[in-house]
């Protein structure tokens, strides 16, 4: 049987929960626009599955879970990928593309468009300080798939980010 669910109990469950969907929205795309209409979309779709929600994760987990769905199907959707910042058409930080990104959500921000949606989503989970458990549940994969994932991706970062490439 479906749940009902008053609008001032979800407007309170959005809000509290809204750094989730910001930090996705904001690792998906580059453009405030983008952002904004993800978030609106996240929302939506939320609302939408909140009757299906049998309270067998926590809240986090489950917005977590829509939320990361939502923003690659958008992600699918779009093409070329908006979440990737276009060097290219800013001259000014394209001449200085290592003092840009070099200190605090910045750098990780860009860390983070080096990978795949799929990929980028488990790291940021993991990031985020979630459990392979969790992680493993959001993301419907195994405890070892979390773990082999995590592993490759590391591995592939620390090749594209060596670090004699970054004197103090």
């Amino acid at each position: 049987m479906k749940q009902t669910l008053p609008s001032q109990t979800f407007t309170a469950l959005i809000k509290a929960h809204q750094g989730i969907i910001h930090s996705i929205c904001k690792a998906y795309f580059a453009h405030h626009e983008d952002r904004q209409d993800a978030s609106q979309e996240i929302v939506l779709q939320l609302w939408k599955a909140y009757p299906h929600f049998r309270g067998e994760a926590k809240v986090s987990t489950w917005i977590y879970r829509v939320a990361l769905n939502t923003a690659l199907n958008l992600v699918k959707a779009h093409k070329p990928p908006t979440f990737w910042y276009d060097w290219a058409e800013d001259e000014d930080l394209a001449d200085n593309a290592s003092a840009v990104f070099v200190e605090g959500s910045d750098f990780v921000q860009f860390v983070l468009n080096q990978l795949n949606p799929p990929d980028k989503a488990l790291l940021i989970l993991h990031l985020e300080g979630y459990e392979y458990a969790e992680i493993a549940q959001i993301l419907t994969l195994t405890l070892t798939n979390v773990s082999t994932k995590l592993s490759r991706i590391k591995s592939k970062l620390k090749k594209i980010f060596k670090p004699q490439d970054y004197e103090p």
